[in-house]
């Protein structure tokens, strides 16, 4: 078999689909399977890492996304795929020109990555257009062979627009790295934090999408000699987290943490993983939080990455999801922390992710 994948959300300091990406590359390597990845960049370049090679075709960077670029045309894309003659072709995220993508010369598969529903909702437009948008961006998905969704949540949602070949793919995490012995002793000592506060996590992009402002504003309500909060990151509101962390004395802000293992170490030395995003269609880093035994609170989502529903928000509002905060803080324990890893390591792997999704490609080659 020969994959490729096309996708725009992908620089160096992105996040969950550059680390589906980089783990399937990862998988990949140990199969006979060809893997062919052609993301945009500054310059065009060719590289090999094990059986994936890499193209970056030159794109015009978006003002304001943190690092992301537009492909500024498809034909360097299209020129790179007839030369690799790839048999399946993943889009990765549903806003790509999936017309202009449609071959007979390969199975066409759109992965899911963002709920149109909810990242529509935060448009200043009429509902008519939001309706039209949206179905507009359900007739172009219906053009792919295959559209694959992180959540049964996102599936049923596209199945209910008429959709016919979706398909759920649970995304994973390598608990090698991702697991409470990863904490570092000396990590509060570093960062000034007493041992008697709860000290409250947020990784991901900071952007107002991520429920960023939202999670300040209810942060900023308790008692800042109970709570600490910790942000890692980089994205559109770099400045704004900087800003806020030396007017506030219980924030600090990290900046973006490429080293998975660095990474890790900050999770397993937490203890509340706290998130407003009301947007994610699987939440990643809730995955690797839980992994490394930090309790996670946020927006119930009905999301298979929320298993314990006793530490969620039913809505966001202020008091519930302040309440939610409380909630978790009272049961911190370290015989809770074990129980949320081993329950993530059981049910979550990236190499039952890739055998799945293997075994779903080679069942629709077999179809067509």
């Amino acid at each position: 078999m020969k994959l490729a994948d096309v996708t725009p959300y992908y620089h160096k300091k992105s996040g969950g689909v550059r680390r589906y990406l980089f783990e399937k590359s990862r998988f990949l390597s140990s199969t006979d399977i060809s893997h062919i990845l052609i993301v945009p960049g500054s310059t065009y370049s060719e590289t090999k890492e094990g059986n994936t090679t890499i193209y970056t075709v030159r794109s015009i960077p978006l003002p304001l996304s943190g690092g992301y670029r537009m492909f500024h045309t498809l034909s360097e894309v299209k020129s790179i795929l007839r030369r690799e003659s790839p048999e399946i072709l993943e889009l990765g995220g549903s806003y790509q020109r999936i017309d202009s993508l449609v071959s007979n010369n390969y199975l066409l598969s759109v992965f899911y990555h963002a709920d149109l529903r909810t990242e529509l909702s935060l448009l200043p437009v009429p509902k008519k257009i939001k309706k039209a948008l949206l179905f507009n961006w359900i007739k172009k998905l219906s053009k792919a062979d295959l559209v694959l969704t992180p959540s049964k949540k996102q599936e049923e949602f596209l199945k209910s627009y008429g959709l016919e070949r979706v398909y759920t793919v649970n995304l994973g995490v390598d608990s090698s790295i991702f697991n409470p012995f990863q904490k570092d002793p000396d990590f509060r000592k570093n960062i000034h934090i007493p041992e008697d506060k709860a000290l409250l996590l947020y990784v991901g992009r900071l952007s107002v999408e991520k429920g960023l402002l939202t999670l300040l504003k209810f942060f900023k309500q308790l008692d800042k000699k109970l709570f600490h909060l910790v942000i890692v990151g980089d994205g559109p509101l770099r400045s704004w987290v900087l800003r806020a962390s030396k007017k506030l004395p219980n924030l600090t802000y990290l900046e973006y943490v490429g080293s998975n293992l660095d990474l890790a170490r900050i999770y397993a030395s937490c203890d509340i993983f706290v998130s407003a995003s009301p947007l994610e269609t699987y939440g990643l880093s809730f995955l690797e939080a839980q992994s490394c035994g930090c309790v996670l609170v946020s927006l119930d989502m009905g999301l298979e990455t929320q298993p314990f529903k006793q530490f969620l928000a039913k809505d966001l509002s202020e008091s519930a999801f302040l309440e939610a905060i409380w909630r978790a803080k009272n049961a911190l324990s370290q015989e809770l922390r074990m129980s949320i890893s081993n329950y993530i390591r059981h049910h979550f792997s990236w190499d039952q992710t890739f055998k799945n999704l293997v075994s779903l490609y080679s069942n629709a080659l077999a179809r067509a």
